[in-house]
């Protein structure tokens, strides 16, 4: 049994949830600062040092699926608007050819011109006064970073969930069988909605924990 709990310690502290990390790094407070400080804490230098990198390969590579997206999403607002605007069919399609100048210039500003990503990784981590919203401050500066903003709304809004660590360590089996954890969303709604009503009807009350524990005890004195 302790072979087994220590493999999967090893496990649990050698994965790394890049969800979690994303999400740290993208809270204004913390930036990447709270990666590079705390993984070599939690982590062997090997295994930090390659969560750190995983990270970063992560994060780059989320934001260039919606640095793609926005751009597919411009090319159809613009084909959009050209079919309204038939009748200056000759002049867009002017103004759409690509010289090679155009594709110099394109290399060079990719070259040159920081990415939403790097400049706000560059930039100082955010000192707030009193308001400690990270969703707001994204809000407030989603003009400065169009595409960045949308992505850290995206995760940032993601639930987190906690399991118990005798759970995540037992080695017998999960408390929930497989009929109870395939329950769709509508069903635990009916259920839930089911017995509140039922208490409601009857008049009855859910006994709390402390009383169904004094009840516990006083049912096995007697």
């Amino acid at each position: 049994m302790t072979a087994s709990m220590k493999l999967k310690f090893d496990k649990y502290w050698g994965a790394c949830n890049l969800l979690m990390a994303i999400a740290s790094v993208l809270y204004p407070r913390r930036k990447f600062h709270i990666v590079d400080i705390c993984f070599p804490l939690i982590y062997k230098d090997e295994v930090a040092q390659e969560n750190i990198k995983k990270v970063k390969n992560s994060l780059e590579e989320l934001y260039a699926e919606y640095v793609s997206l926005s751009l597919q999403e411009s090319s159809s607002n613009e084909v959009h608007t050209s079919g309204i605007n038939s009748s200056s069919s000759s002049t867009q399609s002017q103004s759409l050819v690509i010289t090679g100048f155009d594709r110099i210039m394109n290399i060079v500003r990719e070259k040159e011109v920081k990415s939403e990503l790097q400049t706000y990784l560059d930039e100082g981590v955010y000192i707030p006064d009193g308001d400690n919203n990270a969703l707001k401050w994204w809000r407030n500066n989603s003009l400065k970073y169009q595409i960045l903003s949308k992505m850290a709304v995206d995760i940032l809004v993601v639930p987190i969930s906690t399991v118990a660590s005798k759970s995540i360590f037992s080695v017998g089996g999960r408390v929930i069988d497989e009929y109870r954890s395939k329950l769709n969303q509508k069903s635990i709604e009916a259920l839930i909605c089911g017995g509140d009503w039922l208490r409601h009807k009857y008049n009855l009350k859910q006994k709390s924990k402390v009383a169904a524990e004094q009840q516990q005890e006083i049912t096995l004195k007697i």
